[in-house]
């Protein structure tokens, strides 16, 4: 029987960077093993749930990594991509060149629309009817301009408004996949996503959206998660970790319709670039790093972050690491020094209230340096950053 196969993925967050690592490279290479399986697999549909970019105004690098793909993937036969816009883009940035999208077989989606049938996208594959429900991210404001005037006061409202989006379609699908960038159900951060809130409401419940669907791609968490099994609710996280605190493996999610019948699987990404975090101490960090290079691939390249805990603040052990890991394919990403000594006072919180922002940050540093007067240098480019803050918010 004929297959129509989806690759379903979300916050890629390009232009995104580790501390000041930049991350172009490693997207890149995750949109070259993309354009490959879509190729080998004879994928019909790719959905990308939001967060394209990192941020509304990304890097010209950033941007035309997309704008290469889309246009590389427009030329595969009997295929085509969705596109809904995340809390991290910017709709006007897809809105502008919708033309492009559209003569290479995009589909671009940003925002809530008066007519809801306007969300709604359908594929004609053998004989049959996928629809598809598109949700992107949207604002508490912008849903309130949707409501009826009449029960904005209404409890219930939001509820009524989104059942009646879920079950309502204009055609009648023989399969129905929602596509959406926002919380569902009890979903577990990981801890780098911005909180998005739904008009007083955290998350979708999922008995919003029961017997509505076949299949629900999720965007906006950047760790893998199954929320429900009926409808099939899934988070296929991000591409690749975005801070150290996240794993390494990483994954799309493939839906195969065959035979009426709609079947899911996990496929593993490959690692481009390992991120690694060494929590140590003073006396144990050299051996604990030496033991990571000696157990890694020589070629193997890695971000890495070391958390060490010490008495007292000590000078050089940032260059001592960077001398270890020299020629070892690892970069040095973040050096965090805890300070775990207890004997020094603290402020009280009403007397932190009193300190404006350099006093504050003076007293951190006094703190974090065992009473070390800050370095001028420093003072001075705290405070052109206060100005310059200042000159953007007047």
């Amino acid at each position: 029987m004929p297959e129509f196969k989806i690759f379903h993925t979300s916050d890629w967050h390009l232009g995104k960077k580790l501390f000041k690592a930049d991350r172009i490279e490693e997207h890149a290479q995750f949109l070259d093993w993309t354009y490959k399986f879509l190729i080998s697999e004879k994928i019909n549909l790719l959905i990308i749930a939001g967060d394209v970019f990192d941020v509304p105004n990304p890097p010209n690098s950033a941007q035309q990594l997309f704008y290469d793909f889309i246009f590389k993937i427009g030329k595969i036969p009997n295929f085509q991509s969705i596109v809904i816009t995340g809390n991290h883009d910017s709709s006007s940035l897809f809105e502008i060149p919708k033309s492009f999208f559209q003569k290479h077989n995009c589909h671009i989606y940003t925002k809530l629309e008066n007519d809801l049938t306007k969300l709604e996208h359908y594929i004609e594959f053998n004989n049959e009817i996928i629809g598809l429900k598109l949700l992107p991210y949207f604002r508490n404001y912008e849903l309130t301009n949707f409501l009826p005037e009449a029960s904005k006061e209404d409890d219930s409202c939001v509820e009524n408004y989104f059942k009646v989006f879920f079950k309502q379609w204009k055609r009648k699908p023989h399969h129905k996949i929602l596509v959406s960038h926002h919380g569902f159900g009890k979903y577990s951060a990981a801890g780098s996503e911005h909180a998005i809130f739904l008009s007083g409401v955290d998350h979708f419940p999922m008995n919003w959206v029961e017997n509505a669907f076949d299949y629900i791609a999720l965007g906006h968490i950047h760790k893998k998660q199954t929320i429900a099994k009926s409808p099939l609710t899934i988070y296929p996280g991000s591409p690749i970790p975005l801070r150290f605190s996240e794993g390494n493996k990483k994954y799309i999610s493939l839906v195969t319709i065959s035979d009426s019948h709609l079947s899911q699987k996990d496929i593993l990404i490959p690692v481009f670039k390992r991120v690694v975090q060494i929590k140590t101490s003073l006396d144990s960090y050299q051996n604990d790093i030496k033991d990571f290079i000696r157990s890694k691939d020589q070629a193997e390249k890695c971000f890495l972050e070391v958390i060490i805990k010490q008495d007292k603040p000590k000078a050089g052990v940032a260059d001592r690491i960077r001398e270890i890991i020299t020629n070892q394919n690892v970069d040095l990403t973040s050096f965090i020094p805890v300070i775990t000594s207890t004997h020094r006072p603290h402020l009280s919180f009403e007397q932190l209230k009193q300190l404006n922002l350099t006093e504050l940050f003076t007293k951190y540093y006094k703190h974090k340096y065992e009473d070390q007067q800050i370095p001028q240098h420093l003072l001075k480019n705290f405070n052109s950053l206060l100005e310059e803050i200042n000159d953007e918010n007047s």
